[in-house]
């Protein structure tokens, strides 16, 4: 209490001179006054009065994906200010217009470099691009933390932790969502085909959402007693666990398909040869491009539903036409990453690292969605258009 008394007169008198000098204005000396009222302020509230600034630079701003993400941001540090009791942590989150603008990310983390921040947040179209800057940053020991995808292959020890989702790990949840719906309609005296629609077979955490759905779906057949074949592109048959039997003797045919270019239509394409097949009882599109893909392809066909005569179709991400696929019933379900969750995660990551703590990377998490869930608070938070 006697601390508190000190604190506060000694900000008045402060105060005082600086109104007897400047006639009350706001110069120089007022301004430092108020600064002193303000530490003293945090002191009183038991804070120590420093401040950290955090910049983020997203891939993007204007789609809800990343409004999400700006919103678990904005989120964590008002909580983090509350329970300091001060404003003790401020955030400038940008991003281009266009995640395909490459050079107006490379000047937003530059005027974010400048803005000589406690920690950067960072999501980065590309890392080429963005290299010098990366090593800049890194000497003068500003803390990058990485969100989303990321920054891969970023010079050793520029990026301290990374907040996003483990890809591999939501292939497996796409596994057992499609494995629940589908589990009636195996056995040892049939022979099925669940189709894989991927969008390429080069980006890193596209390519750990369709493996961890191969080895996922071999682990729970396998599991059952059932053979498995592995067929198609040949990253992925060569990446998976492999199969557990001949195409002659599999009770479960998982073929997997890429397209030549990354669009929904190329990927339309590759989702109606499997479609087609008369052995198809599921299908799953490992991201927004495949699974809607995967949708524009049922338009045409009309074979994808959630009755036991119709093939299962799972999607990854959420969007307009994935939503309105899942409620509809055309599709059976989708994973969508936590983008809400990814913001909090990068604000906390940054928080630690600015005050010399450890970090390391950590999985923001997903859910699998139905037309029975996607409204609910938990889903319908982390579903963007």
């Amino acid at each position: 209490m006697k601390r508190t008394i000190a604190l506060v007169l000694a900000t008045v008198m402060a105060l005082s001179v600086a109104a007897c000098s400047n006639g009350g204005g706001t110069t120089a000396s007022s301004a430092s006054a108020d600064s002193a009222a303000s530490t003293a302020e945090s002191e009183a509230k038991g804070g120590s009065g420093k401040t950290y600034h955090f910049e983020v630079v997203s891939k993007g701003f204007q789609s809800t994906y990343w409004q999400a993400v700006y919103k678990g941001a904005q989120s964590e540090i008002k909580k983090l200010n509350d329970k300091a009791g001060y404003e003790k942590y401020s955030m400038n989150f940008v991003g281009p217009d266009s995640e395909s603008d490459v050079a107006a990310q490379v000047q937003q983390f530059t005027s974010a470099l400048n803005a000589k921040p406690s920690a950067i947040g960072l999501a980065a179209l590309d890392v080429n691009a963005l290299l010098a800057s990366i090593k800049k940053a890194q000497e003068a020991k500003i803390p990058i933390i990485g969100f989303d995808s990321g920054v891969p292959n970023a010079p050793k020890g520029a990026v301290l932790a990374n907040a996003s989702t483990d890809n591999y790990a939501a292939g497996k949840v796409a596994a057992d969502g499609m494995y629940k719906k589908i589990k009636g309609r195996l056995g040892k005296d049939k022979k099925v085909r669940i189709g894989v629609v991927s969008q390429d077979a080069t980006s890193e955490s596209i390519t750990n959402r369709g493996l961890g759905f191969i080895d996922g779906m071999i682990e729970k057949l396998t599991a059952d007693g059932l053979k498995v074949f592995v067929t198609g592109n040949q990253k992925y048959v060569g990446d998976s666990k492999g199969s557990t039997g001949t195409q002659a003797n599999a009770n479960v045919i998982l073929e997997v398909r890429v397209p030549s270019q990354t669009t929904t239509e190329l990927c339309a394409t590759e989702a109606g040869v499997i479609l087609n097949e008369s052995d198809t009882i599921a299908i799953f599109g490992t991201n927004q491009t495949g699974a809607e893909g995967v949708v524009t392809a049922d338009e045409t066909l009309h074979v994808c539903g959630t009755g036991d005569d119709q093939i299962i179709a799972v999607g990854f991400d959420s969007g307009s036409v994935l939503k309105g696929a899942v409620s509809g019933g055309s599709m059976y379900g989708a994973v969508t990453q936590a983008p809400v969750s990814i913001g909090s995660t990068v604000v906390d990551l940054m928080a630690a690292a600015a005050e010399g703590q450890s970090v390391k990377d950590k999985d923001t998490g997903c859910a699998f969605y139905t037309s029975e869930n996607i409204g609910s608070p938990e889903i319908a938070q982390n579903l963007y258009d």
